[in-house]
């Protein structure tokens, strides 16, 4: 088994040096942003070590249950809500060589300490104050490494098992955008009166006997029973079980990215029966015939699927709790603006998908736009046209939202939140059609569950945060400055004519750059994934 995960191991770090020659300045910028972040937890780490070796016993014992229980949510919840499941196996491409399904089973669990490598920080830094401490055992004090089994096998079966679950045509979007919802809770505790009472369940939970933060609390101090230590025991083999099972599905599973006979029936049908046919009636082919293609090929996608449902709920509901706090000058502000803010907030989260890399979704199938007698032009004018009907469609779906949940709207919030949405649009267009040939990225439609944008991907996505930033806060600057909704129209309305300008020039420049290296763009997106791939 060693021998296997040295070979994938080999070969992932050959397919990352490979790489390495290319690094690009956004990817140095992650890896800035990624060293702040964990610094952060290794201070915490650092905190935890000092702080732990001079507390006494009895506030050890009261709130090291509570630490354990903090870490175990974090473990298992975090990666949910951000759609980030860490380093995983292909196991499509490794189930071709032989490779036993213990070695396979073995690197998965190891690989699920990339998802919360946070988590293992404050554990070491926890293991560390418990041996200075003069009072604890020293075979005590390396307890809490008995956590790290848990959580991976459990993190594992529950990773599995929404992956599994999004199998399921019918209930992925909504499981997803449910999933996703959980990252309100804080927020809703913070902004309510609801705060106390959790922390007062916090602490009953944490105090459960059988629960296995409360049993490995207790071993760190030495005071564990006889009873807890087999709970515990117990609880980790469940955990085992359950990820062996799920991850042994996983290798049975043969995914079939093909529409169902009813929907391949309802295609062959003709136009008639096809609501998606409507293109045909008001544009003329190739045109009509791209539209078609692309509506159907993005109603197919549960990874476009899933973002277009949270663009359209999910961006509603995150900022609802801001706004619970009426005596708050930003909850006040909120209010009054619910509607823009909401609205920007899902163009941003369908940027990705829609906007900045209008390729991707397609893979290595975009080279048939390089060898039919069809513009490249005419295919990004086609994709554009797709993402302006479904941005008009999540605005008029806020909307709707934002009126069910007697949310504050007037008519000027609907003319700004139009009218802003319109102005972003089109300069994530200009930039997007550029973006789109210069960094091309293949992108998995069938994964819901995981991040697959790139260093540089995440670097335009915060410029144009930032640009979005600006353009709308000029015009809410106008309107502060004139005291009047008219202010704010004409300046989104002239930053609307900018925009349909830098959209010319840069979707003409976009065309000649892709028929340039149109090579180049092929091969990017025909790319497969490495052995070990990040999510």
């Amino acid at each position: 088994m060693w021998q296997q995960i040295r070979a994938i191991s080999w070969a992932q770090f050959r397919s990352m040096r490979n790489h390495l020659p290319r690094t690009s300045v956004g990817t140095v910028l992650v890896w800035l942003f990624s060293a702040l972040w964990y610094g952060l937890f290794t201070a915490a780490g650092v905190f935890l070590a000092i702080e732990i070796s001079r507390a006494p016993i009895a506030d050890l014992a009261r709130w090291l249950p509570v630490g354990f229980l903090a870490l175990f949510l974090y473990w298992q919840v975090v990666p949910l809500f951000t759609l980030s499941s860490g380093w995983s196996l292909q196991l499509k491409k490794l189930q071709a060589y032989p490779v036993s399904n213990r070695a396979l089973f073995g690197i998965e669990v190891l690989l699920r300490i990339t998802s919360s490598p946070e988590m293992i920080l404050l554990v070491i830094g926890t293991v560390a104050g418990l041996l200075r401490h003069l009072v604890i055992p020293f075979w005590a004090a390396w307890a809490p490494l008995a956590f790290i089994p848990l959580n991976l096998f459990l993190q594992l079966g529950i990773r599995d098992f929404i992956l599994h679950s999004f199998e399921r045509n019918r209930f992925r979007e909504v499981f997803a955008i449910l999933l996703i919802s959980i990252a309100v809770i804080p927020q809703v505790l913070v902004r309510s009166g609801l705060g106390p009472d959790a922390k007062r369940y916090l602490f009953h939970v944490s105090d459960q006997s059988a629960a296995p933060w409360h049993a490995i609390a207790f071993a760190s101090l030495g005071h564990a029973s006889a009873l807890e230590a087999l709970l515990f025991c117990g609880w980790t083999t469940l955990a085992y079980v359950f990820a062996r099972a799920m991850f042994r599905k996983s290798l049975c599973e043969v995914d079939d990215f093909r529409p169902s006979g009813s929907s391949a029936r309802e295609n062959a049908a003709g136009p008639s029966r096809d609501f998606l046919a409507w293109p045909s009636a008001i544009f003329r082919d190739p045109l009509a015939a791209l539209l078609q293609k692309e509506f159907h090929c993005l109603l197919r996608m549960p990874r476009f699927r899933v973002l277009f449902g949270m663009a359209c709920i999910f961006s509603v509901v995150v900022f609802l709790p801001v706004t619970l706090k009426q005596d708050d000058a930003g909850a006040h502000w909120l209010n009054q603006n619910f509607l823009p803010v909401v609205n920007l907030y899902g163009l941003l989260l369908l940027s990705d998908a829609l906007l900045l890399n209008a390729f991707g979704l397609d893979g290595g199938a975009a080279q048939i736009y390089f060898v039919t007698p069809v513009s490249l032009e005419t295919v990004i004018k086609a994709k554009n046209l797709v993402a302006v009907a479904f941005v008009v469609v999540q605005s008029v779906t806020v909307l709707l939202v934002v009126t069910l949940i007697r949310a504050t709207v007037t008519p000027g919030s609907i003319a700004a939140g139009l009218a802003a949405s319109a102005v972003v649009t089109v300069f994530l267009l200009a930039v997007g059609n550029f973006t789109s040939v210069i960094g091309p990225r293949p992108v998995d439609p069938k994964q819901t569950f995981k991040k697959q944008a790139g260093a540089r991907m995440q670097l335009w996505l915060l410029g144009c945060s930032i640009g979005m930033f600006l353009l709308v806060g000029f015009a809410f600057l106008a309107r502060y400055a004139f005291n009047s909704d008219w202010a704010l129209l004409a300046v989104l309305i002239f930053e609307f004519l900018i925009g349909l300008i830098m959209y010319k020039f840069a979707t003409e420049s976009a065309v000649a750059k892709g028929m340039r290296e149109r090579e180049r763009i092929v091969e990017a997106l025909s790319k497969s994934a490495s052995p070990v791939s990040a999510g």
